[in-house]
């Protein structure tokens, strides 16, 4: 019993030094966290005007010619102060999920050694829970006041569905789910088919990102959820199949089977049962298909706008 105990722990120190390792050979492998609320909010008001302009320099994306007084304000303002408090209650030292970010960080470079990104967190206290991470100029902005759990009050008055989204544990994906745009080709979407295939690149993305990532965290939903779309997965192709949805301009199909929602709208008991962008996860189910059978590089997946090719080249038939 011991010289087994004593083997597991062998092979399990052995595979954590080859994760390690290949991490290492990929060059350049760190990213840069710059943490702007802790350093605007560590302002004494006192010293504002000498140690505002420093920070401003630092950070010019978060600021204004006009700032100044604006953001002195914004130091005083009491309501702001409570929220910046509660985030640091919980991302006061480490951020949760950075090493899960680290590692999806080397294998992004591992696919576009050429590009960087630096992660940037901020409090600005307008609960826009839309937009929990934002891209701009390559790199990712995260209000980390979106990220504060299902059962915090800031988010009382929000459905279930929405405060189940905002977890900790789905910083990773809403990370890699935003950088996906800088990676997706736009192109017209005209039907359903092409809408669904358009959205599921960027969870492929993310997914071919995020070591282990399981899907209920891609689509931010209760696990269960996600494994009712595995049990059913033939049902709800059939379903659209026999209703001619995938060839359908109809913008209603988006706001059934592809916008966030705490459930798919099929008009059925099942419904239910369902995520809310039942249609996005068919079509990750069909980018999976279409990638493996024709052994299609990422980059290659992620620039093809023929979505009927893709489509017709998957050989997709769940059964």
């Amino acid at each position: 019993m011991k010289k087994k105990f004593l083997f597991i722990l062998l092979l399990f120190i052995l595979s954590f030094s080859l994760i390690k390792s290949f991490y290492k050979t990929i060059p350049n492998c760190e990213f840069d966290i710059f943490r702007f609320e802790k350093e605007f909010f560590n302002i004494h008001p006192d010293s504002f005007d000498i140690d505002f302009p420093a920070i401003r320099n630092k950070y010019p994306n978060f600021f204004s010619q006009s700032s100044v007084n604006y953001k002195h304000d914004v130091l005083l303002n009491d309501t702001l102060r409570s929220v910046f408090d509660s985030v640091q209650i919980l991302f006061s030292g480490s951020i949760p999920e950075i090493e899960t970010i680290q590692q999806s960080y080397c294998n992004y470079k591992r696919f576009f050694p050429d590009h960087n990104f630096a992660l940037y967190t901020y409090v600005e206290g307008s609960f826009d829970f839309r937009y929990p991470v934002v891209c701009s100029s390559g790199n990712l902005f995260v209000s980390l006041e979106l990220f504060l759990g299902k059962k915090h009050s800031f988010y009382n008055s929000l459905p279930e569905y929405v405060k189940f989204s905002h977890d900790i544990d789905f910083l990773p994906s809403s990370c890699f789910l935003t950088l996906a745009s800088m990676h997706i080709k736009k192109s017209p979407l005209n039907d359903f088919l092409s809408s669904i295939l358009y959205h599921a690149k960027a969870h492929y993305f993310a997914k071919s990102m995020i070591p282990n990532v399981q899907e209920y965290q891609l689509f931010k939903c209760p696990k269960d959820k996600i494994d009712w779309c595995e049990k059913n997965e033939k049902v709800i192709w059939e379903y659209m199949i026999e209703n001619e949805y995938l060839f359908s301009s109809s913008s209603d199909l988006i706001d059934r089977f592809v916008s966030l929602a705490p459930f798919s709208k099929f008009g059925l008991d099942i419904d239910q049962f369902s995520p809310g962008s039942v249609g996005v996860w068919l079509g990750l189910q069909i980018l999976e298909s279409y990638a493996i059978k024709n052994d299609v590089p990422l980059n290659e997946l992620l620039n093809e706008t023929d979505y009927l090719k893709i489509l017709n080249s998957s050989g997709y038939k769940p059964i």
